[in-house]
């Protein structure tokens, strides 16, 4: 992964978005956003250590 800021707010949103439209119909997550949900959780050290990164370098 070369962005991993830029897919975890990607993944926030998606992950977002499709909870929203199974609570309006009343469904269960799908293995889908099981993996969304898991790919968020792996990537936050990423994010928070390129976010420091970056206010170093400043």
């Amino acid at each position: 992964m070369h962005r991993p800021t830029r897919q975890h707010q990607h993944l926030t949103i998606k992950v977002a978005q499709k909870q929203e439209r199974s609570a309006r119909s009343s469904r269960k997550p799908g293995r889908k956003t099981k993996r969304w949900n898991k790919w968020l959780t792996e990537y936050a050290p990423l994010v928070a250590g390129a976010e420091a990164a970056a206010t170093a370098a400043s």
